[in-house]
This record gives structure tokens, C-alpha cells and sequence, in this order.
């Protein structure tokens, strides 16, 4: 019997595909994956979960709904409590099994094992769990792990690349992978930068080494998984040569995004570099984005073109009466939306 499994193109998908489809593939197990992000998605989403709920989860129930419409035996959600020893993952992401039971979306029975790293490194439980449907073989489990982890290896190693100045403007674009990589989520940010001529980086392109080196030169730990790669990556990024500014995607709602994109504002004012906060939710604006980005990238060139020192994108004296043209600084915090 051939079994199938679905996974949702959401959430933990953008960043451990290679690891969950080559550990099923090993198995025999076909993997189905939901539809690109669209519309139709985006609404299910939306009216499966309460208003408060942050856009990726709303995204997420999406695509769960547009899994039931598939022919599956089961349905991959894990419960992800932490990947990395002293760190966790967002709360929403340890129970989204229980959201979607209570949910009255259709979908196949769960698999969902408890990835929690911080109590245990032991691997076996949450192994077992995943792959105990479709075999009892434990050398097959773990032939089928050893390749999945290697495949994850190499899809880590494509994205990390040692910077190189393709253009004259170098933008850092912050964010969770499920809004980085999901281009209907984000209306397709890395593209519209490329367009406007810049060279665009996200925190996977600088390797997880280097961002936990970065991180010693902050004075507190860092206990979010996902702040940990953001504000490690700001501290590579600040000290590139070059033209730069940083472009902070959140999500709004997001109880993590709320004190360490302050972090990282911060240190970004410190340092003087221009940043521009996007905070994204369900509500229809692309024009919006346009403006934003585009404004944001001309008032960096004009800086530099013009030498306009007055008109700032730093954040700093905003609203005082300092510098030479009453209004030092200028920083743009924007909610815009998918459409």
C-alpha cells in the first residue's frame, strides 16, 4: 500500500522542507504539498481562526483546508517546542495541533510529534512517532533520517553566500521565513527590491556560525529561535562596507516581533543605519508596499546623490525641533498587507 502524506506550505514548511519530504520519500510515503499561497487560501485561513490570530497561522489553517480537498492518509503538523538547545520556537507553533482539533476544518488524522530540543536531545520519541504509521523497521527510520539531514545540509549551504557588492545599495530584509519566502504573504518584496537595483540579503544567506558569533556582542541571551537568527544577522550585516538599510517584515500580532524588532530598531538607530519596519496582516494594499520601498530607496540614494544629511531615515530626534532642518530624522514604520 502506498501511504500519503500532506504537508502545509506554511509555517515550519519554508524552512524544513528538504528535512520532512526527503524523510517520508526515504520511507516509501508520497508527500503531498497545499497550493502556492493565493487568495482563496489566504480567506479560508482567515475565517477558520479567531481575529487575533497573527497572518502566517492564519495562512496555515489555509492551506490545511486546501490539503482536506486532497487525497491523504495523514497530515504532518509537529509540535515544535524548540530546535536548538536554550531556545524556543513561537508559541503558536507548539499547538497548532491542538488549534487545528478544536478547528472545524477537515483534514486527515495528525502526525504530530514533539520536537522539544531543550529537554531532550534524544531523537528516537518524536522518530518514532513520525515514521511508526508506514514502518516498525528502526534501521529504516534511521537510513531515512541520516539522509533527510543531510539533504537539509545542502539546502542550508545553497542559500549561505559570502556577500559580494552586485549593486551600490545592500538591503538586509529581516523576517521569519514563512513571510520571507512565501512571495503571495509579502507580494513579492525580494523581487521589487531586485528591481529597483538593490542587492538583497535574508538571514539564511549568513550562516548560523556567524550569526550566534554576532550574538556574543549582545549583553542579554536571546531565548527565541527566530530573534536569534534576526538580531545575529543585523550584527553581520552592520558591519558589511558598503551603501545599506534594513527592511524588518513582521507580522501583525506577533508576540516576538514586538521586543526584538525594538531590539533591533535600536541598534540600527545606534548605528545610524536606515531601516524601514513593515508589518504585514490580511487586509489588501499593495500599493502601499510600493510607495514605501520606493521612498525608502530614494531617500538613501538622495543621502548619498545629494548629500541631504537633514533628511533622515535613521529615526533619531523624530518629532524635536533638532538639526538643521528642524526634523532630523525620518524613520517609516508602515502596515501594509497581501493582497
Amino acid at each position: 500500500m502506498s501511504w500519503r502524506i500532506g504537508l502545509p506550505r506554511a509555517l515550519f514548511y519554508h524552512t524544513y522542507f528538504p528535512l520532512w519530504s526527503t524523510f517520508f520519500e526515504s520511507l516509501g510515503v508520497e508527500v503531498i504539498v497545499s497550493p502556492q499561497t493565493n487568495k482563496a487560501i489566504l480567506d479560508q485561513g482567515v475565517r477558520s481562526v479567531v481575529d487575533e490570530t497573527c497572518l502566517p497561522v492564519k495562512v496555515f489553517f489555509g492551506h490545511v483546508a486546501a490539503l482536506g480537498e486532497s487525497e491523504t492518509d495523514f497530515l504532518f503538523v509537529p509540535r515544535l517546542i524548540s530546535v536548538e538547545r536554550k531556545a524556543y520556537i513561537c508559541p503558536k507553533f507548539m499547538g497548532l495541533p491542538d488549534m487545528l482539533s478544536a478547528s472545524k476544518i477537515k483534514h486527515s488524522p495528525l502526525i504530530k510529534p514533539v520536537i522539544n530540543k531543550v529537554r531532550s536531545v534524544n531523537g528516537n520519541n518524536f522518530l518514532w512517532d513520525c515514521a511508526s504509521p508506514f514502518t516498525g523497521k528502526w534501521s529504516k527510520i534511521k537510513k531515512a533520517w541520516q539522509e533527510a539531514k543531510q539533504e537539509q545540509e545542502r539546502y542550508e549551504q545553497k542559500l549561505i553566500r559570502k556577500h559580494q557588492d552586485i549593486s551600490d545599495l545592500n538591503i538586509l530584509v529581516l523576517g521569519h521565513d514563512y513571510n520571507l519566502y512565501d512571495h503571495y504573504v509579502n507580494m513579492d518584496l525580494l523581487k521589487k527590491l531586485q528591481d529597483l537595483g538593490c542587492s538583497v540579503i535574508t538571514p539564511a544567506q549568513i550562516s548560523k556560525e556567524e550569526r550566534d558569533a554576532q550574538l556574543k556582542n549582545f549583553p542579554k541571551s536571546i531565548f527565541w529561535t527566530y530573534g536569534r537568527n534576526l538580531l545575529g544577522a543585523v550584527y553581520s550585516f552592520m558591519q558589511k562596507p558598503g551603501k545599506k538599510g534594513v527592511i524588518i517584515l513582521s507580522s501583525f500580532g506577533c508576540g516576538i516581533d514586538s521586543f526584538i524588532d525594538n531590539l533591533i530598531m535600536r541598534r540600527l538607530t545606534e548605528y545610524k543605519i536606515p531601516y524601514l519596519n513593515i508589518i504585514l496582516d490580511e487586509h489588501t494594499g499593495e500599493g502601499g508596499l510600493i510607495t514605501r520601498i520606493e521612498a525608502f530607496v530614494d531617500i538613501i540614494y538622495w543621502r548619498r546623490d545629494c548629500h541631504q544629511n537633514h533628511f533622515s531615515p535613521y529615526g533619531q530626534y523624530v518629532g524635536s525641533c533638532k538639526g538643521n532642518a528642524g526634523i532630523h530624522g525620518v524613520r517609516c514604520n508602515c502596515t501594509t498587507t497581501p493582497h
